[in-house]
């Protein structure tokens, strides 16, 4: 890889770190290990951990991305003697476009178990809302 494609990237993972971090969530980037790689930022929302794989390129190709993600929440997970790897996900810079235009690939049965979980604890919290309000009557 040239050392543009380097700096390239490089300035992606950086952008992508400072937008979650613009919306108050801890993200960091994450050493580079050689094949040991543990992916490229890491971000807790919400109390969970994710994996992002971050890429800026010309030629996209998703399932080797995918690969690559995956692969490195387990190094991530390993090096932390954790058995349960993080959810990895990765993030795609589209060409003339801003950080937050980036997509987020993830597959669809994560996307829904995350949606449904949160859907869950969002009726939960709104049915001890509810009660709570209703316990002051």
């Amino acid at each position: 890889m040239s050392t543009y494609n380097k700096v390239k990237g490089s300035k992606f993972e950086v952008d992508v770190m400072k937008y979650i971090r613009k919306f108050g969530h801890f993200a960091e980037r994450l050493a580079k290990a050689g094949a040991s790689d543990e992916g490229d930022v890491v971000t807790i929302i919400a109390g969970q951990t994710y994996i992002l794989e971050c890429k800026n390129r010309k030629k996209i190709d998703l399932p080797a991305f995918w690969r690559e993600a995956q692969k490195e929440a387990q190094n991530y997970a390993k090096a932390r003697d954790q058995v349960v790897a993080p959810l990895a996900f990765v993030i795609v810079k589209r060409r003339n476009a801003s950080i937050e235009d980036a997509w987020v690939i993830q597959p669809l049965g994560e996307w829904l178990d995350a949606r449904t979980t949160r859907q869950d604890n969002d009726e939960r919290d709104l049915d001890a809302e509810f009660a709570r309000r209703n316990k002051k009557r």
